[in-house]
């Protein structure tokens, strides 16, 4: 087993001092070993920071929250409420020195735990991880029905094969061939998009947890960034999988057996045609936002 990468103690290594971290400031964003987190405890303005354990901490750590601008390399301090954007100060002249309503973020912030904004954004992950779930059997249901279908087919040229001669053995293995590469191409259709629901469901997982970390262990502008941030990428998994459930169709076998069989014709040329129908599939999506959206089995 790969052993754990100790956390530093922040201030420690500040004095260029080597000492292992036992807890970690989610505000300061630095570890504390057991002498700075009681010095740090006492300070009048670092008594409120939410400090937990490196345990804890190492729950939270590969959540990528930045608060820090993208465009301007700042901190993030204000909030547009008209645009619900989170903003530096060079942002708030250059973009939005016409709202009207931009408020420090602090202010936003104190009720980031408890606010809708984060409520909305578990409950989108939990929909729309019901949604793939839901895709993923009804693509596993709709394979084992094609492999029914082609089993079907199969049997059918079969025993009708039974009722021929020997002169219709080529033909034979050409339509079991075209049945078989047909019904390939349609389980690598369904293979392909059921890796892309199991993929997007891990990730789905993936942020669940993150969240769920997010809310009990990290800041309060950790959860306020955090939930808006993760909730961008939700919507970007939603847009994705509705563009590929647009994209996906259903296939249904059938068969059309040549009219001369029966009679052993020495102009038969092929034992029969594969039919393949192609239509829409029956997945229906729930879109998170939509909260009347109907449910589906």
């Amino acid at each position: 087993m790969a052993s754990i990468i100790q956390v530093p103690c922040g201030p420690c290594s500040f004095d260029d001092v080597t000492k292992d971290a036992g807890k970690w400031c989610t505000n300061c964003e630095e570890g504390l070993c057991e002498d700075c987190e009681n010095s740090h405890r006492k300070s009048k303005i670092l008594r409120n920071h939410k400090v937990i354990s490196i345990d804890d901490y190492r729950k939270i750590e590969n959540i990528s929250i930045s608060q820090v601008c993208e465009h301007h390399g700042e901190n993030l301090e204000w909030l547009c409420k008209s645009h619900d954007e989170a903003l530096c100060v060079v942002c708030v002249p250059s973009k939005h020195k016409t709202c009207s309503d931009v408020i420090p973020i602090s202010v936003a912030l104190s009720n980031a735990r408890q606010s809708t904004d984060l409520s909305d954004l578990e409950d989108a992950i939990e929909t729309t991880l019901r949604n793939v779930t839901k895709c993923i059997k009804n693509r596993e249901s709709a394979t084992n029905d094609l492999e029914k279908q082609e089993l079907t087919v199969k049997n059918m040229i079969l025993e009708r094969r039974t009722k021929v001669n020997l002169h219709l053995d080529k033909l034979e293995e050409k339509l079991l061939r075209e049945l078989r590469e047909t019904a390939d191409s349609c389980k690598s259709k369904y293979n392909i998009f059921l890796k892309n629901l199991k993929a997007t469901e891990e990730k789905l997982n993936k942020l669940k947890e993150q969240t769920r970390h997010m809310k009990q262990f990290s800041s309060d502008i950790q959860v306020f960034l955090g939930t808006r941030q993760i909730n961008r990428q939700i919507n970007s998994e939603v847009e994705s999988i509705q563009s590929k459930i647009c994209a996906t169709k259903d296939y249904e076998f059938k068969v059309s057996m040549h009219s001369f069989i029966t009679d052993l014709s020495n102009e038969v040329e092929e034992f029969g045609k594969i039919k393949l129908s192609e239509f829409a599939a029956k997945l229906y999506f729930t879109d998170p936002k939509n909260r009347s959206g109907s449910d589906w089995d």
